[in-house]
């Protein structure tokens, strides 16, 4: 049962940095010149490789092709030493550029004498593989000891660097998308130390018995599973953000249609473009851009409250208010104004104007000039105007004053 979950963390970890980074690969076009994207993709696609090598299912198929079986062990732990030296590349690029370059080398450097030196310890401790575990003679014991001991400290101390600068990175931005991805990308290092302490076990069993288990344990897997969809999650935190953006524009979209055809119904010259529809875009503009159909549709219901004025019937608060009865003051002013447009639209049809003028009642109510807040406040309107009593009720008013009158002339 360890091993069924092992082998099932150990793939979802790999099919977490593969795909994710090819997600990432295709999300930042326009970015790709950026080192930092550079050695991340390096990273994503080394350590998916490396968790993929060595995930228990995997690892004796690989190493039954390979000329010795122990072999599959030093490639899988190489590819993850250099993984994490691409991940502190990453985060050394996030510095001025001058100070950049120079770390990047040290930490290349330092990588690249990493991989060697564990290249010819393990061959120096002539380890044998049976299955997935490593045996090693008592004379080869402190060398695989050191093997293991070296990768752990190179791993650890990328990790810490990685942590502790894209923390620093997030301490200096607003609240945001951005900032909550580089703080999850901090979080995720801290579970890959959790991730790493797992060769102290490894060092244990060699210096003890001489084996070591060289697929992921389960601890080991779980761990790089949640590290890796930690760090991809922030990675592109900033993508699903985008996304989430577009679903919401979609989403107020539609729930502003009722408002907006009613309006539009009444008055054709409110609409900016009148081939315009949800997926189209202005000339020059992508189609698909959900979120500027959504801005030209704000516009276009404040334009037609605009052209309604001279239409709105003083008295639309006073019956809202005996219709309505006690209320948050908000929740009465979205029906205010919804009960203002629908006495509007009745009395424009009817083309009649009401010389007194509205209100101060019937001023739209005032939001912060945000779109978000301001699509927000206009879907409460459009809600109100399609089912609230109060709003029927002020309709059915207008329209008996305006028969009344048609009939006195």
């Amino acid at each position: 049962m360890g091993d069924g979950i092992a082998g099932v963390a150990g793939y979802l970890a790999g099919a977490v940095a593969l795909l994710g980074t090819l997600f990432k690969v295709l999300t930042d076009r326009g970015r790709r010149s950026d080192p930092a994207l550079h050695y991340g993709y390096a990273c994503g696609a080394l350590i998916g490789a490396g968790m993929a090598a060595s995930a228990p299912a995997t690892a004796p198929a690989l190493a039954a092709v390979l000329p010795d079986p122990c072999h599959l062990t030093l490639v899988a732990d190489q590819l993850k030493v250099a993984a994490s030296g691409a991940l502190a590349m990453m985060a050394y690029s996030t510095r001025p550029t001058a100070t950049a370059r120079r770390a990047v080398r040290r930490q290349a450097a330092l990588t690249a004498a990493t991989v060697g030196l564990g290249i010819a310890a393990f061959v120096a401790a002539s380890p044998v593989r049976e299955g997935v575990v490593v045996t090693v003679g008592g004379a080869g014991r402190p060398v695989l000891a050191a093997y293991v001991v070296l990768f752990a400290v190179h791993t650890a101390w990328c990790l810490g660097v990685f942590g502790f600068l894209i923390g620093r990175c997030a301490r200096c931005l607003p609240a945001g998308a951005l900032r909550l991805g580089l703080r999850l990308m901090a979080l995720s290092a801290l579970v890959g130390l959790l991730w790493t302490a797992d060769n102290l076990h490894d060092l244990a069993d060699i210096l003890t018995t001489g084996r070591e288990n060289g697929a992921e344990s389960r601890m080991s897997a779980v761990a790089g599973a949640v590290c890796l969809a930690l760090g991809f999650a922030g990675a592109t935190a900033s993508a699903w953000a985008d996304w989430a953006g577009r679903v919401r524009a979609w989403r107020d979209h539609r729930r502003l249609g009722p408002l907006w055809s009613a309006m539009r119904a009444a008055l054709p010259e409110i609409e900016l473009v009148s081939s315009e529809r949800l997926f189209g875009g202005l000339p020059g503009r992508r189609r698909g851009d959900v979120r500027f159909a959504l801005y030209r549709r704000i516009i276009e219901i404040r334009d037609g409250q605009l052209a309604l004025r001279p239409h709105l019937h003083p008295a639309v608060p006073r019956w809202v208010g005996e219709a309505v009865g006690p209320a948050g003051t908000e929740e009465l002013a979205a029906v205010v104004e919804a009960a203002a447009i629908a006495a509007g639209l009745e009395a424009a049809r009817a083309g009649h104007r009401f010389p007194v003028g509205p209100g101060e009642g019937c001023v739209p109510h005032p939001v912060p000039a945000d779109i978000h807040e301001e699509a927000a406040w206009l879907v409460k309107v459009a809600a109100a105007y399609t089912g609230s009593p109060a709003v029927a009720h002020v309709r059915s008013r207008v329209r008996g004053e305006l028969g009344r009158a048609a009939a006195q002339r």
